[in-house]
């Protein structure tokens, strides 16, 4: 079937200066509506990924994975995070379909289906959208380079915290962890985002034809989507006894502290990338 955005231009010139807003030439002073707005913008960010990073924190943490679960967490929930923020529209669609079906199977067939079944079901319903229907606007051959920069930050800042926990006296609490992951993640995001995205287009990951890129990000968050309908809804009426549902139980307590440090370290975060003049990537 023909893309009616296959021949569309990916390789939109990229700015120069890393830090530089396109709104900064001849400003003297710091515009405060778009440091409120951005922070607004980036404290939802960090709502997002709260429940993200907390749901594979509770699972790896069950599955053994002792102090290597801050590094797959954060990595994970950093790769997801940038592809929801980079795929725009198209997050969107996966998104809602990933709901759609993750509520619709608990509905008809709760006695009946694991995690994985949702998950599978709603990236495989996902996927076939993906193939089948055009997104006019734009391609989102962009998103593999911003999912690897994610990917890469979110690790980076998961590392830190796996050397500094055993130092200290007590754990973590999920503000504090959430606070610092999404303010310092975002920041090293947003300053190493443009290099990541050369090196996808170096690598030919943007090289494939757009319905193939954008069929693997809808699965991909549908999927995502799916599993979390499933972590917040399945436990509750008794779903699958074991690993996940032991995981999902520990999340639901994470979850309003977590929250709120992720609210308060986007909301930071994006501030202070307006403050500095850091330019906004959704247009790469």
């Amino acid at each position: 079937m023909p893309r009616l955005h296959e021949s569309t231009s990916t390789s939109q010139s990229l700015p120069t200066q890393q830090g530089t807003s396109p709104h900064a030439g001849g400003a003297i002073g710091p515009n405060w509506r778009l440091m409120v707005l951005r922070g607004i913008v980036w404290g939802l960010i960090g709502m997002i990924y709260a429940p993200l990073f907390s749901g594979f924190v509770e699972l790896f943490q069950h599955l053994g994975f002792g102090h290597a679960t801050y590094v797959l967490a954060a990595a994970l929930a950093g790769a997801i995070g940038a592809a929801l923020y980079g795929a725009r529209e198209v997050a969107l669609i996966a998104t809602g379909i990933g709901v759609l079906v993750g509520v619709f199977i608990l509905m008809v067939l709760a006695d009946h289906v694991t995690v994985m079944q949702v998950v599978l079901a709603a990236a495989a319903v996902a996927a076939m959208v993906g193939i089948l229907l055009d997104f006019p606007e734009r391609c989102s051959r962009h998103v593999p380079g911003k999912t690897l920069a994610g990917l890469a930050t979110g690790a980076c800042c998961g590392g830190f915290l796996a050397l500094v926990e055993p130092f200290h006296p007590q754990p973590f609490s999920a503000f504090a962890v959430l606070a610092f992951l999404v303010s310092v993640n975002g920041v090293l995001y947003v300053a190493t985002v443009r290099w990541w995205v050369r090196l996808s287009r170096r690598l030919h990951c943007e090289s494939r034809p757009c319905y193939v890129i954008e069929s693997l990000v809808m699965a991909t968050l549908a999927g995502v989507a799916a599993g979390s309908v499933w972590m917040m809804i399945g436990p509750l009426i008794n779903l699958e006894i074991g690993v996940w549902q032991s995981a999902s139980a520990a999340m639901h307590d994470r979850i309003p502290m977590a929250i709120l440090g992720g609210l308060f370290g986007g909301a930071i975060a994006g501030m202070l990338l307006e403050y500095f003049r850091f330019s906004w990537v959704h247009d790469l």
